[in-house]
């Protein structure tokens, strides 16, 4: 098929030739006959998925050996109208991209359908901000909702203090500091994830006593984990001593870990007696395994895959969905591993590996 030119196209400008139009355009396009065979492409078909003239479009695109459901093209074939459609193709290089797809009839002289122009963009990074937009709604709306109800627990517990001290009463006293001083926790748990989230910073990896830790981070949820019935139990390798780590990623990992743990426990309310263990383990080649398993109510099947992607929570509004995205960035940071298994209703094992070396 032979482009000619768009003559004075631009006011005043000289002769365009339609194939360098053709090329400049960044989008890809085609133009294929009726057995959808690809006659002719632009620069940026060639860049995207090679010079694929002579060879089928969904071969090109999809790999298949059939025309792909609900082709927009085959649409433009039977009706002579313009089409438009969202596919995921694969490129020259291998990877998958979401690119939009519009569809243009070429009639000969005779107003029959002989061929049609096919038109892909690339849209992925579109359709990226766009998702990254929609959860940023929602993780507003979540922190919202979360930061609701603190307020309202520092309210009552205020309340609690306030007719304590008119009555005298030392212990209604003490129960209404104690609602106070969890939703200040739970406020500064919040902080702590929401800045972790959001900055950028280097891993500053240091050698740091691994074994002190494990135990600061499990005495910080002590009195909590005992206020909502939870024995939180811990088992250390004795060989474990000091390791190259990011002593507050690690923290943070910790406290995200065992805190989800104890509310897994206080949600579920069929069993009398609730636990979280916290085990170290040395392993060969110098690498620390660390387990968090409790046998609170554990997560559905069908969401143990999206337990790491951002704002997952079981909680409801009494979560905010960062501290696993917390664990997993702590993680990555340190080129380890992370796996979960859980059943609802029986528990939930998170296990880490993470090199110690420098």
């Amino acid at each position: 098929m032979m482009l000619t030119s768009f003559g004075n196209s631009l006011a005043g400008g000289p002769e365009i030739p339609a194939v360098r139009l053709f090329d400049i355009v960044p989008s890809a396009i085609s133009i294929q006959n009726r057995d959808m065979r690809i006659t002719a492409v632009n620069e940026t078909f060639r860049r995207l998925f090679g010079d694929r003239v002579g060879e089928l479009c969904y071969d090109v695109y999809k790999g298949r050996s059939d025309v792909c459901v609900g082709c927009p093209l085959i649409k433009t074939f039977q009706d002579g109208e313009i089409h438009v459609g969202e596919e995921t193709v694969r490129t020259v290089s291998g990877e998958t991209i979401l690119v939009a797809v519009q569809t243009a009839p070429i009639f000969d002289d005779d107003g029959r359908i002989v061929g049609g122009m096919e038109v892909v963009t690339d849209i992925s990074k579109t359709t990226e901000m766009r998702q990254e937009l929609v959860m940023l709604g929602q993780a507003m709306a979540g922190m919202a909702h979360y930061i609701k109800n603190v307020l309202t627990g520092l309210e009552g517990g205020v309340f609690v203090v306030e007719e304590g001290m008119e009555a005298g009463d030392e212990d209604l006293v003490q129960q209404g500091w104690t609602m106070v001083r969890r939703n200040i926790d739970r406020v500064m748990k919040l902080s702590r994830d929401q800045l972790y989230c959001a900055r950028e910073r280097p891993m500053e990896r240091a050698p740091v006593p691994v074994k002190e830790l494990v135990c600061e981070a499990v005495k910080l949820y002590e009195e909590k984990a005992a206020s909502d019935g939870v024995e939180l139990l811990i088992s250390q390798d004795p060989q474990l001593e000091t390791g190259w780590l990011d002593s507050e990623g690690f923290y943070n990992l910790l406290t995200n870990l065992i805190s989800n743990a104890v509310d897994a426990c206080r949600f579920e309310t069929s069993r009398e007696r609730h636990w979280v263990q916290v085990s170290t383990l040395l392993e060969p080649g110098g690498q620390l395994r660390l387990e968090v398993a409790d046998n609170g109510r554990g997560i559905p099947k069908e969401l143990c895959g999206e337990v790491f992607s951002e704002m997952f929570t079981t909680k409801g509004s009494g979560g905010t969905g960062l501290g696993l995205l917390v664990v997993y960035r702590v993680v990555c940071a340190h080129r380890g591993q992370i796996t979960v298994l859980s059943e609802e209703g029986v528990g939930t094992v998170f296990t880490i590996i993470l090199p110690l070396d420098k």
